[in-house]
């Protein structure tokens, strides 16, 4: 019967880990595919160049930062 629950815990824990990957990804993802309107919204309009760069600069920092989180966050 033990063998059975940790079979079990195995697979909410992989399920789990895998939505929350999913999340993740289709959130950079959107904010990928959108970062020509963020670049607008978030950043001074008068040079678009330096908005849109300033943008793909935030994602950068977003995707290089998330292994960090991983390390640091988890018990």
């Amino acid at each position: 019967m033990k063998e059975n629950t940790n079979t079990k815990t195995i697979w909410k824990v992989i399920g789990a880990s895998s939505m929350g990957t999913l999340i993740e990804w289709y959130d950079f993802f959107i904010f990928g595919s959108l970062s020509i309107v963020i670049s607008t919204k978030f950043f001074p309009a008068d040079n678009p160049t330096a908005a849109f760069l300033s943008t793909l600069a935030t994602f950068a920092a977003g995707f290089v930062v998330r292994p960090f989180g991983a390390l640091f966050l988890v018990d």
